[in-house]
């Protein structure tokens, strides 16, 4: 039986326009969703899929660019939330802008009912491999590899109400950087632990966890929908295998919106993505 991320990302080729062109389908299940609508960090996900497949797909097996075409990740993507999509089918245009050597550019447009509810850019190129040049201090230096025995597991909590993706994935808050369970404010950083169920993370998992905290707004007592405008993930490297680690936070909370960050770390402590996200502030706010 295949797991709830296995199947969210089952796409099935329905048209192809011209060489550099083709549209897959996908079903979103309602365990991706924040509240009524799709989890955006999940979407983009999709989008990730969507590019490295049609990359394939749109490479000859003849042409001398296949191998590689096949190898490529897509190390930056740049999305625009037009319409906050539901848990339903959904298509996704990619075409391809430039095919480069180094780095080659699609766009992948997620469509639902006939209008486009997602806009991404993605730049394809290889994963980084070997050793850092340099590596800054993080605040998950300090922070074990596996989630600590006082963790707050969101599955079975009453955040499992909002955010539905307890059957895709174990996740474990600290409860350091999480007050709002003890009726208290603080700093706007979330850290946690989050791992794919029945498998180990891949790339396109990484995806998804760029966008998994709950609102760091929430750390100050701001609760609510808090919709994403736009969303860029940077991806590195192939995660290893085990628990990954994210520190969510923000510099400015400002009266309509702010922005939040994710790093995400291995089990190694290798940066595998690092993000950034507008949101709005919630509307009961």
């Amino acid at each position: 039986m295949a797991s709830k991320l296995d199947e969210v990302r089952a796409l099935t080729e329905i048209g192809r326009t011209g060489a550099d062109q083709v549209t897959y389908r996908a079903v979103i299940d309602p365990v991706f969703t924040i509240g009524p609508k799709v989890h955006g960090g999940s979407l983009q996900m999709i989008v990730a899929r969507a590019a490295r497949r049609a990359l394939a797909d749109l490479t000859p097996a003849d042409d001398p660019r296949a191998s590689d075409a096949v190898t490529k990740i897509p190390v930056a993507i740049s999305s625009d939330y037009l319409v906050a999509p539901d848990a339903a089918e959904i298509d996704f245009v990619v075409t391809i802008r430039k095919r480069g050597r180094t780095v080659t550019v699609l766009t992948v447009d997620a469509v639902q009912q006939g209008r486009t509810v997602v806009s991404s850019s993605v730049t394809m190129a290889h994963a980084d491999s070997g050793p850092s040049h340099h590596s800054s201090p993080s605040v998950l230096d300090d922070s074990p590899v596996e989630p600590p025995a006082d963790g707050i597991s969101v599955e079975g909590s009453p955040i499992a109400d909002v955010i539905h993706l307890g059957p895709a994935l174990d996740m474990v808050l600290d409860p350091a950087t999480f007050p709002l369970v003890r009726g208290e404010k603080g700093e706007p950083v979330v850290i946690g632990w989050v791992r794919p169920k029945e498998a180990e993370p891949d790339i396109e998992f990484a995806v998804l966890v760029g966008d998994i905290s709950p609102p760091v707004v929430m750390n100050l007592a701001i609760f609510g929908w808090a919709p994403t405008v736009q969303l860029t993930t940077y991806l590195r490297r192939h995660p290893a295998p085990g628990w990954l680690r994210f520190a969510a936070s923000s510099t400015e909370v400002g009266p309509g919106m702010f922005e939040e960050d994710h790093l995400v770390v291995d089990s190694t402590g290798a940066v595998v993505a690092q993000t950034r996200q507008l949101a709005l502030i919630p509307a009961a706010q």
